[in-house]
């Protein structure tokens, strides 16, 4: 018998990074409009990503007023507008998730750019037999 299990889900690659931001929420503790705004930081540094090579200049882009408008016109955001969104942006740099004006590598999955797979594997040592 396998320890291993395994499931296969089919995402869109904006899903992508809610998805990732739920599965790990054990560890970063976000609550959900805060996962919703670095769900979306995370998904623009991506696609950003692909055009950009430059690292300081990638990150002023994900971080530029532009990118922020987008954030606060797209319906997961929600009505919060701008000011939501720079208060949400405080308590992320206040939990160490955005430091020096950059997402925690942490927080960032690790895509390729034409990724079609990406996984996320929890290995549970088990450290009593109770």
């Amino acid at each position: 018998m396998s320890n291993v299990k395994q499931a296969n889900i089919n995402i869109k690659l904006k899903d992508l990074f809610f998805r990732w931001l739920d599965v790990t929420k054990t560890f970063h503790k976000l609550n959900n409009q805060q996962q919703q705004v670095l769900a979306l930081f995370l998904y623009y540094h991506y696609k950003y990503k692909k055009e950009t090579t430059n690292d300081k200049i990638l990150w002023k882009i994900v971080f530029d007023y532009d990118t922020k408008m987008k954030i606060t016109e797209d319906p997961i955001f929600g009505e919060k507008g701008l000011t939501g969104l720079q208060n949400i942006l405080t308590i992320l740099r206040k939990k160490n998730i955005i430091i020096d004006g950059k997402i925690s590598p942490f927080f960032i999955p690790d895509l390729t750019k034409d990724s079609k797979n990406f996984k996320v594997i929890f290995n549970f040592n088990i450290i009593d037999n109770e």
